[in-house]
């Protein structure tokens, strides 16, 4: 059973980047701006999605600071703003927040997962703050 849960996550991690790779490429080839703006939609998604993480860890260590706690709202709230700007502002700011999570997830989550699991978030984050970066440039480059 835990072995076919191993599998489904990261089956669902790696499909998870498939957006962002996609918005790479619409930033690269200049694609309509509503679909630029979906995909910066969905990448606010999964930062709220992987910020849940954080307070996951919180519970998990309810004698620690509630400093992931915290840590999850702001950075949730200041990936808000991406939403409104334009692809290349939105593209870089998301990726600092992406690299911001991850490392906090790598400081209050990660250390108590599998070896499997933090060697998939690492792998995952890295990949999509990467696709960020190349959208950003797309972006600022087309724009």
């Amino acid at each position: 059973m835990i072995e076919n849960r191993q599998k489904t996550a990261r089956m669902l991690g790696w499909a998870g980047l498939i957006p962002f790779a996609a918005l790479a490429v619409t930033a690269v080839i200049g694609a309509p701006e509503s679909v630029q703006q979906l995909l910066i939609g969905y990448a606010v998604a999964i930062l709220a999605f992987l910020a849940g993480s954080l307070w996951a860890g919180a519970l998990e260590r309810p004698a620690d600071a509630p400093a992931s706690l915290i840590a999850s709202n702001l950075l949730l709230l200041a990936a808000l703003p991406a939403l409104l700007m334009p692809l290349s502002a939105a593209a870089g700011w998301l990726a600092l927040m992406f690299a911001l999570h991850l490392a906090a997830e790598w400081r209050w989550v990660l250390t108590g997962h599998p070896g499997w699991y933090r060697r998939l978030r690492l792998m995952l984050s890295g990949i999509a703050i990467a696709l960020l970066l190349v959208a950003a440039m797309g972006g600022s480059a087309n724009g």
